[in-house]
């Protein structure tokens, strides 16, 4: 009978732990640090759409907590709530007042010689819907950087503008926090996701892969403007009808009108170059009048070193 009531206890507690939701590995969890760098580039080349100062982002921490214990450093943050229903689980995406007030200051012109406005009053209304959209943007980012793994679809409940360790509910729960660090200029701030362990439990096989691939759709105005910048590059050319070593004795002898003699087949003599970087092979003919060169084919420099090695004769050596 004395056993009875500790037997009762270690029941309870073997319960308990079986009911507790299970805990993830971030060290066993490649593909997941993955996803939220590609969810930092992508914030930096979808923030231009705000402002053109160039926005750096850095995966600082992924870390494994208890929810309330990491909420408790986010004090001075405002915070997007969004639903995901694959996982039927809620997703927090926040940034603290630092970033909120340097992104905005970038974007109205500021240069970065002034520290931005900070103090502890409340966001306004400007500055809350603000945020908001910088967070839709990075919830967006997160779901096109995890395709790969599982689609899924972020849809926004509720704006917290004062973030509280209760915000994700009043239970605390085991969660994965990731800090990414922000710099714009000489300014700068933190934003943080918080995901429900429970939520990633059953990929967590997909997510320990070492090289599964992320893809992330490239900014299409982005690349116009690369393609454009790249095709009108300023390019010299040079036609090389023949090259011929001299001394430069030979050279200092030159007289005006005086025949130089080339050699008796020239029609692959030609080539096309930029930067003294042999291009294209070329033959020389006559259009309207004027003499012009047919591009023949491109001059592999490499192929053609390897093929001049193999085709000259072996050197000559002296036997003891």
């Amino acid at each position: 009978m004395a056993d009875g009531p500790r037997d009762a206890a270690a029941s309870r507690r073997m319960v308990q732990k079986l009911l507790e939701p299970p805990k993830l590995s971030i060290d066993r969890l490649p593909v997941l640090h993955t996803i939220f760098e590609r969810v930092a580039t992508a914030c930096s080349e979808n923030l231009r759409q705000y402002c053109a100062a160039p926005t750096t982002f850095f995966v600082n921490q992924i870390k494994t907590g208890a929810s309330w214990d990491i909420l408790e450093s986010y004090e001075d943050a405002i915070a997007a709530v969004f639903y995901v229903p694959e996982w039927d689980a809620n997703i927090l995406f926040g940034v603290d007042r630092k970033f909120v007030f340097s992104l905005l200051e970038a974007t109205y012109g500021a240069d970065g010689g002034e520290t931005p406005y900070d103090s502890d009053r409340p966001f306004s209304a400007f500055e809350a819907r603000f945020a908001k959209d910088v967070m839709s943007v990075a919830s967006q980012s997160f779901e096109s950087a995890f395709e790969s793994v599982a689609n899924i679809t972020f849809r926004f409940e509720r704006l917290e503008t004062k973030v509280e360790f209760t915000i994700l509910g009043p239970n605390d729960v085991p969660v994965v926090a990731a800090q990414i660090l922000f710099q714009i200029m000489d300014m700068g701030g933190r934003m943080f996701v918080l995901l429900p362990q429970a939520a990633l439990y059953p990929i967590r096989k997909k997510l320990e892969r070492e090289h599964q691939p992320v893809s992330l759709p490239n900014d299409p105005r982005w690349t116009r403007q690369m393609q454009r910048g790249v095709a009108s590059t300023d390019v010299k050319l040079q036609a090389i009808l023949e090259k011929k070593i001299m001394t430069l004795g030979d050279v200092t002898k030159f007289e005006v009108g005086q025949l130089i003699q080339l050699r008796t087949h020239t029609s692959d003599l030609i080539s096309l170059e930029s930067g003294n970087e042999p291009l294209f092979r070329c033959k020389p003919a006559q259009a309207k009048g004027a003499f012009i060169v047919i591009i023949e084919a491109p001059i592999n420099t490499k192929e053609e070193f390897i093929g001049e090695l193999l085709n000259s004769p072996p050197p000559t050596g002296h036997k003891s």
